[in-house]
């Protein structure tokens, strides 16, 4: 937005960037990024608990974040014999940092639960609809499902259906099931 190549060129140029976020900080400050993981505080338990968090909600500037399957995603899973909840507004964000931390598994857009997840140690499915998914270091953790689309609607803050049924229930029920699946291998 305050680029001084202006917001389409900074969209281009940010599209075609392949470095995370933490290599781009790191290197601003003239260190190496080596994987250290998040700073998060000790979360305020809510006793939500379960093998999958979805978290649905996109906010008002990027409702193209918000994945149109999640509600059929959801009976999927469950289908599975799978305890999913949706994530719901809490009061502080250590509640709902607790919320994360109390599944084996979230699903969700680029958003701050994901953030959460992975400063968490919690294995998470991440959607891509607009957003550039090379910024995100997924620490082992992640599985990024990326639009078909993405570049179309790279960066848009309208609102576009199409953006938001270009990934299937399939593709993301299966992320899902072989992120459950490694908790299990590494388990045993």
């Amino acid at each position: 937005m305050i680029s001084a190549y202006g917001r389409e060129e900074a969209d281009r140029l940010k599209l075609l960037n392949r470095r995370t976020y933490q290599e781009l900080i790191f290197d601003g400050l003239g260190l190496g990024f080596c994987g250290e993981r998040y700073y998060l505080p000790l979360p305020q338990p809510t006793g939500l608990q379960g093998d999958v968090a979805i978290s649905s909600t996109a906010g008002p500037i990027w409702p193209i974040k918000k994945w149109a399957y999640y509600n059929e995603l959801q009976k999927e899973l469950e289908a599975q014999d799978l305890k999913v909840n949706i994530l719901e507004s809490r009061p502080t964000l250590l509640e709902h940092l607790a919320d994360v931390q109390g599944h084996r598994c979230l699903v969700s857009g680029d958003s701050l639960p994901m953030h959460l997840a992975l400063g968490s140690g919690v294995r998470c499915v991440s959607i891509f609809t607009c957003t550039s998914p090379w910024e995100i270091y997924g620490y082992g953790l992640q599985e990024k499902i990326v639009s078909p689309l993405l570049e179309k609607f790279f960066y848009k803050r309208g609102y576009d259906r199409n953006a938001t049924t270009a990934i299937s229930v399939e593709k993301v029920k299966d992320a899902v099931m072989a992120q459950l699946d490694a908790l299990t291998v590494s388990a045993g």
